[in-house]
């Protein structure tokens, strides 16, 4: 997903098919290894933000049930013809804010770099809603931004040192709690990221 500050409507699309065909992201790699280490049986998996769509299609050919959300309209154009006929019935696509969204009960939550482009309201209910509708034993994978970040004097994003980061996961099984400082590019050019990698598993509830 993008800041929609920077991409009008009209690019959000071309933004889509210039990123197609890309390698899938690190921090999703690391946690289907996490899952898959894990012994989880793919079954009901949400990612927030899918953008072009590479993410969803690798957990739909995995085995996934998969609903995929993305506020931009053109993210589903890109997407959807590029499902295989075959696990079509596998995926639902919804082009809504992702706090404005009523999640399945699900197993595994994966969000890449989008959740600092929530403002505080949106982020602090959609991350309310999230850790409710995680079923036991399932597993939340996402990345938070650090006050380090070159767009940390951005207003209405969010930016989260360590500790609230920590604070934010407080109740969850760490599996990664990863943070990296380092300068690279970005779709508007080089920037300086500072990224929090976090892969977290809701505790199974106790009979």
């Amino acid at each position: 997903m993008t800041d929609d500050r920077e991409l009008d409507a009209t690019s959000w699309g071309d933004y889509y098919r210039h990123t197609l065909g890309r390698e899938l992201r690190p921090p999703f790699v690391r946690a289907m290894h996490v899952l898959r280490e894990a012994g989880i049986t793919p079954a009901q998996a949400v990612e927030v933000g899918f953008g072009d769509g590479e993410e969803t299609l690798a957990l739909l050919a995995d085995g996934w049930r998969v609903l995929a959300i993305d506020a931009s309209p053109q993210a589903a154009e890109v997407l959807g013809p590029r499902v295989p006929a075959e696990i079509a019935d596998r995926l639902e696509i919804r082009s809504t804010p992702a706090e404005e969204t009523v999640l399945p009960r699900f197993d595994l939550l994966y969000v890449g770099y989008t959740l600092p482009f929530l403002g505080a309201e949106a982020f602090g209910r959609f991350w309310a809603h999230a850790l409710d509708r995680a079923n036991p034993g399932g597993y939340l994978a996402v990345n938070f931004f650090g006050p380090h970040d070159t767009w940390a004097d951005r207003p209405n994003m969010q930016f989260h040192e360590r500790a609230k980061v920590e604070r934010l996961v407080e109740g969850l099984d760490v599996v990664v709690l990863d943070e990296t400082e380092e300068d690279g590019p970005s779709f508007l050019g080089p920037k300086h990221w500072h990224l929090f990698e976090v892969i977290a598993r809701k505790p199974s509830e106790q009979g």
